[in-house]
């Protein structure tokens, strides 16, 4: 699961928006793109982990799902199977 969560108490354990951009890793092989932030949206393929996934941008979808666009303009992948990598 996407690692930073709500500070709020959010009962459903859903994400906070990050500070952007970040870079992210896949905790599987792969990740789905689509066109948009949501699987209503067109799938474009998949990728997979070459350590330079970055996102650029947050969107909430369907099903109060997190999604991310990556900074490559090659998608949106859904983030509750990434985790971020610290900057440091």
């Amino acid at each position: 699961m996407y690692m930073q969560k709500m500070s709020n108490g959010n009962e459903n354990g859903r994400t906070e928006a990050s500070k952007l951009p970040y870079k992210i890793r896949l905790l599987g092989d792969f990740a789905e793109l689509y066109t948009g932030a949501g699987t209503e949206y067109v799938m474009l393929g998949s990728i997979s982990d070459d350590n330079r996934l970055e996102i650029a941008e947050e969107r909430w979808g369907k099903g109060q799902k997190l999604w991310g666009r990556l900074r490559s303009d090659a998608g949106w992948i859904l983030l509750e199977n990434t985790e971020k990598i610290d900057a440091n």
